[in-house]
């Protein structure tokens, strides 16, 4: 069997969460071959064994630390050329590798080239219902392009036979006419909590003492992470941690950053979610993917939602509300209000209480065996169909 898996290129979450889709197929004797652009393509093509296939950029503007979605609509009249040269890009690579199923990670245009060549497509996705109100509130222009992207998003789902929500049961709002489609299968993640090693034993293992205070903090994939970045340079001498270990992806350059015993800069980590367990707490912006590694591990978390960017902010809300994280505004946070943050919560029981519950909830789901059976079915439901 082969598949042919389209992720999205935005941030490196959409990779990371398929890399460990593709893993599980592997194991299955799959043959898996990627597609991807951005920061998402760097990180498979750089940091992975796959092979992968580029595809035309889609960009988003703004400045650090925000999203400017109004100028990004100014910006995009091409948009309607970019989709249709991923469409066409998209069909070159599906009849030169002959998938039996294409999975879309939050890629739309992919399930119209399916439609279009007749091969089945699951579609992965955290976020089938656009919402703009919590950051553009009674603004006209953006519920007009609001209406828009959930129309267009209800109906490129419904032509898929199963969409994958990588999450717990109800976490997100599904549009009603594509419920029957859904399949909540938990987060897809690169590691087993329930088989890694324990704390201390990954702490000794990175030659880290268990009595030392650990903070890690991940600044993102793109460009947008930097004010978070430079935020936590300007926290560090305030802290109460023994360690800050600072993790960039592919688009932010800390060549400039020199490392230290106490403040360790990397620009990219494999096996990010053992940095995660061996830590304290863990800042980060707020990606869907790495708040799945926080809920999982159960690792108090601070979460720092890029401004203006209604995907994260949504994340960090369900954050808080499994009590695993404290949420922090990009727009109005300083050094000294980072810093008096991360002092409170790592000297506080809170959030660890919150952790450990979020974390027996979410042990519950084994996501990437689930959706790996769900891709398998697809096949073998359009196989005796057709």
């Amino acid at each position: 069997m082969k598949v042919l898996i389209i992720s999205c290129g935005i941030g490196m979450g959409h990779a990371s969460r398929s890399m460990a889709l593709a893993r599980k197929l592997e194991e299955k004797g799959v043959e898996v071959l990627f597609a991807s652009y951005g920061s998402g393509y760097h990180m498979l093509a750089d940091h992975s064994q796959y092979q992968v296939a580029k595809l035309p950029d889609i960009k988003f503007y703004g400045s650090e630390g925000e999203l400017d979605l109004k100028h990004t609509a100014r910006k995009s009249i091409d948009v309607p050329f970019i989709f249709l040269k991923s469409i066409y890009h998209e069909s070159r690579i599906i009849k030169h590798f002959h998938p039996d199923v294409v999975v879309a990670d939050s890629h739309y245009s992919a399930p119209i080239t399916c439609k279009i060549l007749g091969i089945p497509c699951v579609l992965v996705s955290n976020d089938l219902k656009i919402d703009f109100s919590e950051v553009y509130y009674r603004d006209r222009t953006m519920e007009y392009l609001e209406n828009g992207l959930q129309r267009f998003v209800r109906d490129v789902s419904r032509l898929c036979p199963s969409i994958i929500i990588p999450d717990i049961k109800d976490s997100l709002k599904v549009p009603s006419q594509i419920q029957e489609r859904v399949n909540y299968t938990g987060p897809l993640l690169n590691m087993d909590p329930e088989t890694m090693l324990s704390k201390e034993e990954l702490r000794e293992n990175f030659g880290f003492s268990n009595s030392e205070s650990i903070v890690l903090a991940t600044v993102g994939g793109t460009w947008f992470g930097r004010k978070l970045l430079n935020l936590l340079n300007k926290a560090a001498g305030l802290l109460n941690s023994d360690r800050l270990i600072i993790v960039t992806g592919p688009q932010i350059n800390i060549e400039s950053q020199p490392s230290s015993h106490r403040i360790l800069y990397k620009s990219f980590v494999g096996g990010m979610m053992e940095w995660m367990k061996l830590s304290d707490l863990v800042i980060s912006l707020a990606g869907h993917t790495t708040s799945m590694e926080i809920a999982s591990l159960g690792i108090p978390n601070l979460m720092v939602p890029i401004e203006n960017h209604p995907e994260q902010l949504k994340n960090a809300l369900n954050m808080q509300k499994h009590g695993i994280s404290f949420l922090e505004d990009m727009g109005s946070l300083n050094s000294e209000k980072l810093a008096t943050d991360i002092n409170h919560i790592l000297e506080s029981d809170n959030l660890r209480d919150g952790a450990l519950k979020t974390s027996e909830i979410f042990s519950q789901y084994k996501g990437t065996d689930n959706a790996m059976q769900i891709i398998m079915n697809c096949v073998e439901s359009y196989r005796i169909t057709y």
